[in-house]
């Protein structure tokens, strides 16, 4: 499976996209095809898996978390 990951966040949540950057990284290592993190203007700090928003915290009320990932790839395996 693809995996382009992005992470968009608001400088106000920098810390915790770095965090979530390294642990996706820590977990999916070399499956990881690209990872792009970008601060937007908006209050919100969201992850997007091959163009498909996982997870806003804005919506949801929690971070982003390596177990959106996870759950994502278990919905899209055959």
């Amino acid at each position: 499976a693809r995996l382009d990951l992005a992470i968009r966040y608001h400088p106000t949540f920098a810390d915790e996209a770095l965090g979530l950057a390294r642990r996706l990284f820590a977990r999916f290592d070399e499956a990881i095809d690209s990872l792009v993190l970008t601060p937007v203007s908006d209050d919100d700090f969201a992850l997007f898996l091959n163009g498909h928003l996982l997870c806003s915290q804005r919506q949801s009320g929690h971070a982003p978390r390596v177990a959106d990932v996870l759950a994502a790839l278990r919905e899209s395996a055959p």
